[in-house]
Parts: structure tokens; sequence; C-alpha cells
């Protein structure tokens, strides 16, 4: 497993008073709200969500990850997540694509670690 630091520039502050919103009637995406140490909130927006996991400090082991002032967010490459996810479609859907050029994001929020797999994803200030 390897771990990429995503948008190393912005670091989330401790209490970032996250939001976290499904919204599978406009094209299954998934938006998370945060404010950043400089005080910005900033949006990112999951494009074709697969799936989502939300885990407290308490109970997710982020020993992999740097957790210090690397960045907010961190891409797992040859991520198990995608695998297991990716087999168990593939054999119920064998002839659907959508597993292709997914990602597994991980950004710790405060006490939570959001784990999002998606096509991809875009940041924007608020």
């Amino acid at each position: 497993m390897e771990i990429k630091v995503l948008e190393s520039d912005i670091l989330i502050r401790d209490v970032p008073l996250e939001k976290i919103v499904c919204d599978t009637k406009n094209g299954n995406k998934l938006n998370i709200e945060f404010d950043a140490k400089d005080g910005i909130r900033y949006n990112i927006e999951f494009i074709t969500h697969i799936a989502l996991k939300v885990t407290i400090d308490g109970c997710f082991d982020g020993s992999f990850l740097f957790y210090s002032d690397y960045g907010m967010m961190y891409e797992i490459i040859d991520s198990e997540w995608i695998f297991n996810l990716r087999m168990e479609h593939d054999s119920q859907e064998p002839y659907d694509h959508i597993m292709d050029n997914v990602h597994h994001y991980i950004t710790h929020l405060g006490d939570f670690n959001v784990e999002v797999v998606a096509k991809g994803y875009k940041l924007n200030k608020l």
C-alpha cells in the first residue's frame, strides 16, 4: 500500500465543523465541507462516489497515515478496500465499468476519519 498526500497546502482545523452531504438525486455526489486552519471554509465534491465510511478516531487505526501538517487528504494507492469492492461488484455486474479508475481517499476531520471511493474530486473555497 502506498499513500499519496493530496492538497498539502491546506490544513484542516482541529475542530473543522464538518458537514457531510450525500446527494444520490443529482449524479451520485458526495460533498464534505470543513474549515481550514487559515479560517477558509472548503467543500470537497466527490464525483461518482462508490462507497463511504465515517469512523470515529477510537475505531480507526490511522497509524499508516501521517496525521500531522502534511495535508488535508490522502489517496491510498493499491487499496485493499477498492480491491474488495471491485471483486464484489464484478461478481454481480460483470459488464458494468463503474469501478474503473476509482480512487480511495481519506481525510481526518477532528474526531472523525472519512474514507471515500470515488472517480475523482473537486475542491472549492466557499
